[in-house]
């Protein structure tokens, strides 16, 4: 009781300061074990309620055992985000969580996260490809990855200077259901010295057409007069490892067949263990380049 009146969640002008301290979010021990349905498959992960720093910022939940992409056909991304109109996706969850000071010192910082279903549209899908081919889906990954990111320049359209930086701290994860991957997608600055604003992201197939990514973005709103964190981060960070490590994935038995069957028929179904940054920006054609190249690759 005394944590709760210590660390309320709010924030007044006059109370807002920056004196360090370890902000306090939520309990994970109390968190909600959530199963989602995705293409017939299950994924099961432990996150806690809802909880941002502004009622303003809203969550998103599929109702349980409503599986989304039977009930909703992919969403196109906005002309914000992708340079063209290949790729949909549907969001069956995300949250957001507020780190506060004590003593009504304000929001030091906050966690969001977000469970995407990403796949191509259908006038643009990519027919002769399994994405539980492990190297078809690497390039699914790089195609994804070069549209999402790799067309943003800074400095307008002629401009040679990217914004983002990626993918980085490539990482394969074993004891899953099917290979996968994180990686960090990083904003630069104008000369290119400093990358912040990290997008951490967790890549995994869940059908021949379909892979989910998982996202967190950790936002901090506490510093000193040196620029520095004026907080202790790990809690935000340990929140998101948490969660992290309670996904589980279980296949369909159509799906966990089509797998076994391209496990049986190349053997190692492992990623890449490097993965080097891919070289930004490209352009509309580099793009469109790539994917007729990625077409060669057989199931």
């Amino acid at each position: 009781m005394l944590n709760f009146v210590k660390y309320l969640p709010l924030e007044f002008s006059w109370s807002r300061n920056d004196k360090y301290c370890v902000p306090k979010g939520p309990n994970f021990s109390r968190a909600q074990r959530i199963e989602l349905m995705m293409a017939g498959n299950r994924v099961h992960l432990k996150v806690p309620q809802h909880s941002p720093s502004r009622p303003s910022i809203e969550q998103a939940r599929v109702l349980p055992g409503h599986d989304i992409l039977a009930e909703q056909q992919l969403r196109d991304f906005s002309s914000a985000l992708m340079p063209n109109d290949h790729w949909g996706y549907a969001i069956p969850l995300a949250r957001t969580w507020a780190f506060w000071g004590p003593w009504m010192s304000g929001c030091r910082a906050e966690l969001a996260m977000g469970v995407a279903i990403i796949g191509r549209q259908s006038r643009h899908a990519f027919n002769d490809i399994s994405f539980f081919h492990p190297r078809a889906f690497e390039m699914v990954i790089v195609q994804y990855l070069n549209d999402r990111y790799g067309h943003k320049r800074r400095g307008g359209a002629n401009s040679h200077i990217p914004r983002y930086h990626g993918p980085i701290d490539w990482k394969v994860h074993e004891n899953f259901a099917v290979f996968n991957a994180t990686c960090k997608v990083c904003t630069r600055s104008e000369d290119l010295s400093k990358l912040f604003n990290p997008e951490h992201l967790f890549f995994f197939p869940i059908s021949e057409k379909y892979f989910v990514q998982v996202g967190f973005v950790q936002h901090f709103y506490s510093t000193n007069e040196k620029g520095q964190l004026a907080f202790d981060s790990t809690p935000v960070q340990a929140l998101q490892d948490a969660i992290f490590n309670s996904i589980r994935l279980e296949l369909s038995p159509e799906n966990q067949a089509c797998y076994n069957k391209i496990k049986a028929e190349i053997g190692n179904m492992e990623l890449t263990r490097e993965f080097a940054p891919l070289k930004w920006p490209v352009t509309a054609q580099e793009s469109t380049n790539n994917q007729q190249d990625s077409l060669f690759i057989e199931r």
